[in-house]
């Protein structure tokens, strides 16, 4: 169980901020293997590196660093990002606690095929935004962060990505590459923290000390594999584009399809 926590630890790092779906790959891992059932609670809990990476990178390298390339730094003011923590994570959280309540969210991860349909859709719609989204947009608006913060909520289906659907409509509402990641990547912020409560809740009540003994080394691991995540999808985003990202989400769902026909 050790060894796979920390398999599990890496994977996570390496995909949350990546437009290729966190979740789905947790899933697929956890499908293929053989190891032990793969609780929500320890896919949460894999989440406080990779928040620990966000809060670290953002501290070191603010909006208005000269380091952040080929981006309009003004098109998001401290003011609005704090709006955008505060309130794009609302209808998430919102239809998290309905599925939770319901049990409809282990229905749903249990299914590989709506995982591995959802993220070649997905893929593809990353694609017609990434194609046909222009760099028109100067400033993030209310309009636009309703928008955003109703389509991130579709992202609590294994498979669609959180940071894929985030970039793909803030795409095809006129943001930049950078832009748009950026973006992605704040509204990160609330969801990773939500989820951080709900994991240290979980173990609380449940006492599992096995899980609180490994879950330093999970985390660190998350958390060197996560910063690199934000620093290339922030950072290299214009140079590498968004169809590599594109072409292996739609070669590994083809695979997996084949594999479980």
């Amino acid at each position: 169980m050790v060894e796979y926590l920390l398999i599990l630890s890496l994977v996570q790092g390496i995909t949350e901020f990546l437009p290729i779906s966190s979740s789905a790959h947790l899933m697929i891992l956890n499908l293929f293997s053989e190891a032990s059932d793969q609780s929500v609670s320890v896919d949460l809990s894999l989440h406080i590196g990779s928040l620990l990476a966000l809060i670290v990178y953002f501290l070191q390298n603010p909006l208005k660093s000269k380091k952040i390339a080929n981006f309009n730094s003004d098109f998001l003011s401290t003011k609005e990002a704090i709006y955008l923590i505060l309130f794009s994570a609302l209808p998430t959280m919102a239809f998290a606690y309905i599925f939770l309540n319901y049990n409809t969210i282990y229905i749903i991860r249990e299914n590989i095929h709506v995982i591995v349909w959802c993220n070649l859709i997905f893929a593809i719609l990353l694609f017609f935004g990434d194609y046909f989204g222009k760099k028109s947009n100067k400033r993030l608006t209310k309009r636009n962060l309703v928008f955003l913060s109703v389509f991130q909520s579709i992202s609590l289906i294994p498979g669609v990505s959180r940071s894929g659907i985030c970039i793909t409509v803030s795409r095809f509402l006129g943001f930049g590459r950078t832009e748009s990641s950026i973006i992605s990547t704040i509204m990160s912020f609330p969801i990773l923290f939500a989820s951080l409560i709900f994991i240290a809740t979980t173990i609380y009540q449940k006492q599992d000390i096995f899980l609180t003994n490994t879950i330093f080394l999970a985390i660190t691991l998350s958390f060197i594999t996560s910063y690199l995540s934000i620093k290339i999808i922030i950072e290299f985003i214009d140079r590498i584009k968004l169809y590599p990202f594109v072409i292996y989400r739609v070669c590994l769902s083809l695979i997996i399809l084949y594999v479980i026909s």
